[in-house]
């Protein structure tokens, strides 16, 4: 039978479900800053579950879908668990940013490594990324399964892609690949290159912790986005059926993509940026994605898909400096 459920402190009988805050670290002028924290005690046995979002303070969009999402969950007919921390670094919220700007500004030098979500399992004697990422750390290895939902930085948006971590690690890449097959985005990424597999990576760190994970992206950051929020939620509510937490038939995307790489296409011309190909569509080599005019309306480039690919992120800005990222493919 279910037994009471202790997470920072914050006791959840079985069947029930409890918001607090987990204290992470202080400030100059002695302001002490919490994660928020949403914890949910099912009232019947199963696993345990972190799902996290925001842990770059422009991607609201994984707010509002764990909000939505958990809002449907009822813990009296709960299996297992949830720690949810909605907003993973603060700061970076309140800066209304990728990065707690302020923080970094202050001294630039000491706020490297600045981004905590490559820090992990992090270091509570290190600086302000690294606090964050060892606090998260240790509730993140307490859990079974694990989430990070994300979206790009503004001005890019992407397609609800689940990106997985390195395969070489194991068992739980393994199941973190059949998680994503499950949540039913669509389009996933398997690679073994680039950032998102990197060391220090949440879902790769948890993987190598025994806890199966991926990098959930959605949508566009800076914005709240309904349709994004909608898909984000039946996403989740899709990976806690598979687990068996919750009843209910998985709500599956009409097709998958599964793709093996990245490939950024950047402007070799600055101007105003003009898009052609839709986000999603599988484009043929030769085919156009967008064009790049001059301040005078005239064509000084035309972008079109270097290979064979699927377009899964799309820049949204109106405007870009030779060498910015106008798309990005996925290679199949």
């Amino acid at each position: 039978m279910p037994k009471d459920l202790n997470i920072a402190g914050i006791c959840v009988p079985p069947g029930e479900l409890r918001r607090g805050t987990l204290p992470a670290l202080s400030l100059a002028d002695g302001t002490n800053i919490s994660l928020p924290l949403l914890v949910l005690n099912g009232a019947k046995d199963g696993p345990k579950v972190y799902m996290g979002a925001a842990i770059h303070g422009d991607e609201v969009n994984g707010i509002a879908i764990l909000a939505r999402a958990l809002a449907q969950v009822d813990p009296s007919s709960l299996s297992g668990s949830i720690v949810c921390v909605p907003v993973q670094h603060p700061l970076a919220l309140q800066s209304d940013h990728r990065l707690p700007v302020s923080q970094f500004l202050k001294s630039p030098l000491d706020q490297v490594p600045h981004d905590a979500w490559t820090c992990f399992p992090g270091d509570p004697s290190g600086n302000i990324a690294q606090i964050v990422a060892s606090t998260l750390f240790g509730l993140i290895r307490q859990c079974d399964y694990a989430l990070d939902i994300h979206t790009p930085t503004r001005g890019g948006r992407y397609v609800p892609i689940a990106i997985l971590p390195h395969p070489n690690l194991g068992a739980a890449a393994s199941r973190a690949e059949q998680m994503a097959h499950d949540m039913g985005g669509g389009w996933i990424m398997k690679g073994e290159r680039g950032m998102y597999v990197a060391d220090g990576i949440l879902c790769v760190e948890a993987c190598k912790a025994g806890v199966p994970c991926f990098t959930f992206e959605i949508g566009e950051g800076g914005r709240l986005e309904e349709e994004s929020v909608a898909t984000g939620a039946r996403c989740v509510l899709n990976l806690l059926r598979s687990l068996k937490m919750i009843d209910g038939k998985l709500e599956p995307a009409r097709k998958t993509y599964v793709m093996r790489d990245f490939l950024g296409i950047r402007a070799n011309q600055g101007g105003l940026l003009v898009s052609i190909a839709t986000l999603g569509q599988e484009v043929k080599a030769g085919d156009p994605l967008c064009r790049v005019i001059n301040v005078y309306g005239d064509e000084v480039q035309l972008v079109t898909a270097p290979q064979d690919g699927v377009l899964v992120r799309t820049t949204t800005l109106g405007s870009v400096s030779q060498g910015e990222r106008v798309a990005t493919l996925g290679l199949l």
